[in-house]
Parts: structure tokens; C-alpha cells; sequence
């Protein structure tokens, strides 16, 4: 598809010609899909879903399941997943930011449990996730890290007015909001079906599962 083309602001979902095209993961089984929902609905209103829904989107469950639909053709676009600011070897995909619109930002968080079976396995790993060489040719989005400057084209990632990396946290600690928000958006587009993308890991898993 053309640049001139590529969907990018939220309206442009809307368009005729992706009836049927695009590929979305539910957003009553995805916080971060309900809160781009939610910031949508702030600024155009419930109109946006009830014509949303009329498109006719594919639902997936998992934000990695509308990525390899893009990839593999079946599905035209998608804004319920991430990619990689420059676009990765082999990929057909491109990673496009709205100029306008809201999109969904966050710092990833990660822990070392108290009762890890391999503290110092898992400190050696996020140090060298943290480390500056990770972050800056490794990452491939935003680093975490004010000394790691973001690709050529992209400014850092505060910058952008419509991507506040403070909001998804802040809608995610009003609890009965985010579930009041899922029931309300469930009326529009349905609640989550079939299997789980990624598998079920279980309680204790062994290996990561395939995507």
C-alpha cells in the first residue's frame, strides 16, 4: 500500500476500503487495546466504535496474532499491536505513528522475585537488557534510557503530546473505570472467543511458547 495510503490517524479505520480488512485484537481481553479504545472515545465519542464495529475487523486475541496477519497477508492494518521503529529485516510491515491522534505509550517494567530460584541469573539479564548497547541496537522501540537517543525520524518519546507514557498507568489504577470500560465496549464489538494466541503457559512453565 502506498505511504499516502497506510491508515494512520484513528478515523482513517473507518475508511471504505478496509471493511473487512483489518485485524484487531479484543480490546475486553487487552488493556493496553481498551485504553487506545478509551482514549478514542474521549475525544470522538461511542460513535467511533459503533462505526468501527461496522467494518467488520478480524478479532484475534494477543497483540502478537494481528502482527503475523499483516505479515502473512490476511489482513490489511492493524493499531492493536507494536513494531520496531525501523522496520526489521524480511518485514513487510511498517510501524506508523499518528500525527494527530492518541496512541498508547508505556515504560516496560520488570522484577526480580524475592524467592527466585536464580537471582543472580536473572540480574545478569537485566543488566544487560538495561545495558546502553542493548537498548541502543538491540530494543527496538523507545529505551527506557535518556542516554539512548531513538532512531533518525523520531523524536524521544515524551516529546509527542499524543503519546503520553504516563497515561496507560494511570487509567490502569482506576480499576472499577477499566472494568466499567471493558463492560461498555463489550456491548459494541464482543467479548473475547476461541483460544488464547500465545497458549497457556501454565503455572509453571518450562519453555516460552511459540508465536
Amino acid at each position: 500500500m502506498p505511504n499516502g495510503q497506510w491508515p494512520t490517524e484513528a478515523k482513517d479505520y473507518l475508511r471504505p476500503e478496509f471493511k473487512g480488512k483489518l485485524v484487531v485484537t479484543y480490546p475486553t481481553d487487552d488493556d493496553a487495546v481498551l485504553f487506545w479504545f478509551k482514549q478514542v472515545v474521549d475525544k470522538y465519542g461511542w460513535g467511533f466504535v459503533a462505526d468501527f464495529a461496522k467494518q467488520e475487523p478480524m478479532y484475534v486475541r494477543g497483540t502478537q496474532a494481528p502482527t503475523d496477519d499483516v505479515e502473512a497477508g490476511k489482513a490489511v492494518a492493524t493499531f492493536s499491536t507494536d513494531g520496531g521503529l525501523i522496520p526489521f529485516d524480511g518485514t513487510v510491515a511498517r510501524f506508523v505513528l499518528p500525527k494527530e491522534d492518541p496512541f498508547v505509550a508505556w515504560a516496560q517494567q520488570a522484577a526480580i522475585f524475592k524467592d527466585a530460584k536464580h537471582p543472580e541469573a536473572a540480574k545478569l539479564y537485566l543488566n544487560w537488557l538495561l545495558d546502553k548497547n542493548t537498548q541502543a541496537h538491540i530494543w527496538y522501540m523507545w529505551s527506557v534510557r535518556t542516554d539512548v537517543p531513538p532512531p533518525k525520524g523520531y523524536r524521544p518519546i515524551w516529546e509527542y503530546k499524543n503519546g503520553n507514557p504516563t497515561a496507560f498507568g494511570k487509567f490502569m489504577a482506576d480499576r472499577a473505570g477499566v472494568e466499567r470500560f471493558r463492560t461498555q465496549i463489550g456491548l459494541y464489538l464482543g467479548e473475547a472467543k476461541g483460544e488464547p494466541s500465545p497458549g497457556y503457559p501454565g503455572l509453571h512453565p518450562e519453555k516460552a511458547l511459540p508465536h
